[in-house]
């Protein structure tokens, strides 16, 4: 036995919950809910970010500016993931599995059952991570259109961090054991409560 995770389900246990994101059900609910984060984030940002700065903004427009936000976006997911991944690797050495799978891109460790705090230390590292990174190049970069395109890439973030928030959210709220063991294979998650 491992402070942070089982390699057997032990005797005790019964199955809480499964989320899957290859369920056509949940992967639509998964899909309105980013959908909707998204358009709530993006109209707070015109609103309140450049509509108050429009022209300061429209003056440092720059394609080449957008293209470099698209190719970020990318490599962060790729970097997202592995944040979940070293997280599982630093406290349980076992092998790591990566994939996409639309709607979403995962990291998974399938052949343990990982206890609640380990969970949560995985779920909760690029949420924290990278919205401390974004905070911080919002701040540091003077010009107004890239500032937007910093805070178009949190929006991003936050609507990609969406499932692992919602898993979080789970984890601190409903099975507040710590005890509560979850197996993720990636796209699907299953908790486990002690009986």
């Amino acid at each position: 036995m491992s402070r942070f995770y089982e390699k057997e389900l032990p005797q005790g246990y019964t199955e809480a919950l499964i989320i899957d994101a290859n369920d056509k059900k949940s992967s639509l609910k998964i899909r309105i809910a980013a959908a909707a984060v998204t358009a709530v984030l993006i109209n707070l940002i015109f609103f309140l970010y450049v509509l108050p700065r429009f022209s300061a903004v429209k003056n440092g427009f720059s394609v080449i500016k957008c293209l470099v936000l698209i190719v970020s976006y990318f490599v962060y997911v790729i970097l997202h993931e592995l944040t979940h991944g070293a997280v599982y690797k630093l406290l349980t050495k076992q092998k790591l599995t990566y994939g996409f799978k639309p709607p979403a891109a995962f990291c998974g460790v399938p052949d343990i059952y990982v206890y609640r705090i380990t969970s949560l230390m995985s779920l909760l590292a690029p949420f924290t991570i990278f919205s401390v990174l974004f905070a911080v190049l919002f701040f540091v970069i003077p010009d107004p259109f890239s500032k937007m395109l910093v805070l178009l890439m949190f929006s991003l973030h936050l609507t990609g961090c969406a499932g692992d928030l919602y898993g979080a959210g789970l984890l601190l709220f409903r099975f507040k054991n710590p005890e509560t063991l979850r197996k993720d294979t990636g796209p699907k998650q299953i908790y486990y409560t002690k009986d």
